[in-house]
């Protein structure tokens, strides 16, 4: 059983020419993703991972606080009585405030990774700024107008 096809005749197999590979690796990261070589990653200080860590971390700050979300549903959406809000207004306003304040840091810092992230930033690193910055922005949301809605302490 001898194979007597000269080398036109030859059928193609399926497998990549690794010149074609390597052409497509050199024009871009839809080459790279296609040929599966990675680019390199732009790691560092500075990089888009490294906001989207600190973003997730400054919005897990947030997200513990619970007391704002409790506030928010007494006071912007319950619309009860607000007898025990009087006498503690300052402290309750002050409370809104760094929770608000820690959300916007945390949106920022979100929107700061989505925007020095390109073909080399890691996939997760997309995921968590943007997840970082929707529901960030939600609780920045929830917390003015919980402090909105809060009564005055005169």
């Amino acid at each position: 059983m001898t194979n007597d096809a000269t080398p036109s005749e030859k059928t193609d197999t399926g497998a990549p020419d690794t010149q074609d590979a390597d052409e497509r690796a050199r024009t871009g990261a839809g080459g790279a993703f296609l040929s599966g070589t990675p680019l390199p990653s732009n790691g560092g200080l500075f990089s888009a991972e490294t906001f989207a860590i600190t973003g997730l971390m400054l919005f897990a700050v947030t997200a513990m606080n619970t007391r704002v979300l409790q506030l928010f549903g007494l006071l912007a959406m319950g619309r009860g009585s607000q007898e025990g809000f009087v006498e503690n207004a300052g402290a309750f306003s002050a409370e809104v405030m760094v929770a608000g304040g820690s959300s916007a840091f945390s949106v920022l810092a979100g929107a700061l990774s989505l925007f020095l992230g390109g073909p080399a930033t890691r996939a997760w690193s997309r995921w968590v700024a943007a997840a970082t910055v929707i529901v960030g922005t939600l609780l920045l949301l929830a917390s003015v107008l919980t402090y909105i809605s809060l009564p005055s302490g005169t």
